[in-house]
């Protein structure tokens, strides 16, 4: 998957990032935790918990400061609410 979303963040201690929310689908995600923040091939990926829907990987391009998402929870074995 590779989805543009609009990310609302800013920057935490030493630099990591901490996004606060997501536009995803036309949907406003809010982001209860953070989880684990990596480099591969020169963006920055985050996990995230939203609130009553489950765990994310964005990426931002730092070259472009555009964000994506690269997992939503079914990618990570979820089920889907219905």
């Amino acid at each position: 998957m590779s989805d543009p979303v609009l990310v609302e963040a800013r920057v935490g201690r030493g630099g990591r990032l901490r996004p606060r929310s997501f536009l995803w689908r036309e949907q406003r995600y809010t982001v209860a935790s953070i989880g684990r923040q990596w480099i591969d091939a020169g963006e920055t990926h985050v996990l995230v918990m939203a609130e009553g829907s489950g765990t994310f990987e964005l990426a931002l391009a730092p070259d472009t400061g555009a964000w994506r998402l690269v997992r939503s929870p079914a990618d990570f074995g979820a089920q889907p609410r219905v």
